[in-house]
């Protein structure tokens, strides 16, 4: 049985699945959320502005659009800032229904329908008067102003409103608990077998283990299956554990270093996560790049002292 929770104080939201978290999420209240913002700073060399989105509140804005301190300008928070970093906006934002989206370039774009969806004229015209609305309150004031709102949370329920949502309280539930306890650990199992995820500060790396029992038959082989086997482990506890950055893992040495490099690349394009990868190198270990996408949760956990 599979669920979403929803914890509305600790802003968390996640999936239960066979009696794991398989997915946890700390939302932002401004993720997503357009803005009127005023720009307080900007470096003409690297095309790079600082708006102040909210009140007190300051987003980093990379354009090739000109502008002038004190300018106006329609701002979509897209990404939380990490690592001491400001967050993300974007002049191209995404607006969407239940049935359409567009974003606000190329102007004259007409929104489109999604997969699954049937055409209806009153919401993809309801879509593109909301854009035209947006792209003009540039010229009024006061700034800065919340303009639209959509939160991470209610993207993923509406994406997954088949499913049942129960509220939580996240730290008395067991499964949390018990994930906490894994992090703790550093080990994650995976029948007889194990791996370690050690997460240092710009790297990661994950050692493979195998049990004590022994092969009888090709050791070779039975290396190959051992990794093969924890590939998707691996890949699921990157994207759980929201990973970004330089990734090394240390596989147990089989000749056919070519096999587990598919079954790795193939794992990961599964769990959607935005990575280089780029082989074995000399030394025999595994090495990928993920795009960091905020804090990983190992990080959000200690700023809320949950872990």
């Amino acid at each position: 049985m599979s669920y979403i929770f929803v914890d509305e104080k600790e802003k968390a939201f996640g999936v239960i699945s066979e009696g794991h978290i398989c997915k946890l999420n700390f939302y932002s209240d401004d993720l997503n959320n357009i803005y009127r913002g005023r720009v307080k700073n900007k470096i003409d060399s690297l095309k790079a502005y600082f708006v102040e989105y909210d009140k007190g509140k300051d987003i980093f804005l990379n354009s090739s659009i000109p502008y002038k301190l004190g300018d106006n300008v329609i701002i979509q928070y897209v990404k939380d800032g990490a690592n001491g970093k400001l967050p993300q906006g974007s002049l191209n934002f995404t607006i969407e229904n239940d049935a359409y989206e567009v974003r606000r370039f190329p102007l004259r774009k007409r929104p489109y329908l999604k997969e699954g969806k049937t055409k209806d004229k009153k919401k993809s015209k309801d879509l593109r008067d909301l854009k035209e609305r947006l792209i003009n309150e540039e010229k009024f004031y006061p700034t800065p102003k919340l303009l639209y709102k959509r939160s991470e949370l209610d993207r993923f329920l509406e994406a997954n409103r088949d499913m049942e949502v129960k509220k939580v309280d996240l730290v008395s539930l067991k499964e949390f608990n018990d994930l906490v306890k894994v992090m703790r650990d550093k080990k994650v199992y995976h029948d007889n077998y194990s791996i370690i995820i050690d997460e240092l500060e710009t790297l990661t790396v994950i050692d493979v283990n195998s049990s004590s029992q022994k092969s009888k038959n090709n050791k070779d082989k039975y290396l190959e299956n051992i990794n093969l086997s924890l590939v998707d482990t691996i890949a699921f506890e990157l994207s759980l554990r929201n990973i970004g950055g330089m990734v090394v893992i240390d596989f147990l040495r089989n000749k056919d270093q070519e096999r587990i490099e598919e079954a790795m690349v193939a794992a990961l394009d599964r769990n959607d996560l935005p990575y280089r990868s780029y082989g074995f190198s000399q030394m025999g270990l595994f090495e990928l790049s993920i795009e960091r996408r905020g804090d990983s949760l190992t990080k959000e956990l200690a700023k809320r002292k949950l872990i």
